[in-house]
């Protein structure tokens, strides 16, 4: 059985290749989260073409006509409406860019990949933090609940584009003279392009950046926590408290299991932190493809 996983997050779009459970080759690409005017799948499907197209497994098979479905996991779909949109989009993509006769597809969005990486069909919590943050679960009796996932401009509280968020406010705050100093000024100016050492040229720097892409500077909040940065220290604590309330707002039984998804867990006093203020074990995803893969057989 030959299976692509798609991991499409807000920041890249993690692909695999699965056979008989095992992913056998893998890919890494820029992010093409749809937004609410262009669905962006000529993009993917053009990446994934060239992907499949470069990709030799043994038996050396045409990958292509030889696919068995795809399966979809992505940032920024959720209703039934979006999910059959996107379906019928990514269809007609793909038979332009990859191959004249489309496997079976299903979409879904990346927290429910992750669920099914986590639990399969079996009832349990997940909590990601990467650009964003969402918790979801299931219920034994199969529902859904969802909290949190309401993208940038609202909440995702204690993801990364959130903590990248809090530090260039703590910086700007700092420059002015009303905040505390931080060695959060680092990575600013590196984001900025400005000289750390030359605060002037952070302060013209940063007042006409775009944000777009603070959410690469999450892990380094969470470094100079680690560090001792007292700044950074607070805006990591309200991030585990943000994402803890996530968990509780879905209010899983004790004994369900909480799985953590997401490139911020990667830092291991986050992680401990959301714990401690669950007062539950959380475990972790570390890779969700093999993990989904594995699901599959």
């Amino acid at each position: 059985m030959r299976t692509v996983i798609i991991d499409g997050g807000g920041s890249t779009t993690d692909v695999g290749l699965a056979i008989d459970g095992l992913c056998v080759a893998r890919t890494i690409l820029p992010t093409v989260k749809p937004t609410a005017t262009i669905l962006r799948t000529e993009e993917l499907c053009r990446m994934l073409g060239s992907f499949l197209a470069t990709t030799s497994v043994s038996p050396d098979i045409d990958i292509t006509s030889g696919l068995d479905g795809v399966i979809i996991g992505m940032a920024g779909i959720w209703t039934q409406a979006e999910i059959h949109r996107y379906h019928m989009a990514v269809h007609n993509s793909w038979e332009t860019y990859v191959g004249t006769n489309a496997p079976n597809i299903v979409v879904m969005s990346v927290a429910e990949l992750v669920l099914q990486g986590a639990f399969g069909k079996d009832h349990g919590t997940v909590l990601i933090a990467g650009t964003g943050s969402i918790a979801l679960s299931r219920d034994s009796s199969g529902a859904l609940h969802r909290c949190g996932g309401w993208g940038p401009r609202i909440d995702d509280a204690g993801g990364g584009f959130w903590l990248g968020r809090q530090a260039c406010k703590a910086v700007a705050r700092m420059l002015d003279g009303r905040g505390a100093a931080t060695l959060l000024i680092r990575p600013i100016a590196a984001y900025v392009r400005a000289d750390a050492d030359d605060h002037e040229s952070v302060r013209v720097a940063l007042r006409s950046a775009s944000i777009d892409g603070v959410a690469r500077l999450g892990s380094a909040v969470l470094t100079y926590a680690d560090e001792g940065d007292v700044v950074a220290s607070h805006i990591r604590n309200s991030g585990a408290t943000a994402l803890a309330d996530l968990v509780r707002g879905l209010q899983p039984q004790h004994e369900q299991r909480v799985v953590a998804y997401g490139s911020l867990w990667h830092n291991a006093a986050y992680l401990s932190a959301v714990e401690h203020l669950c007062d539950r074990k959380v475990e972790q995803i570390i890779d969700l493809l093999p993990a989904v893969a594995s699901r599959l057989v």
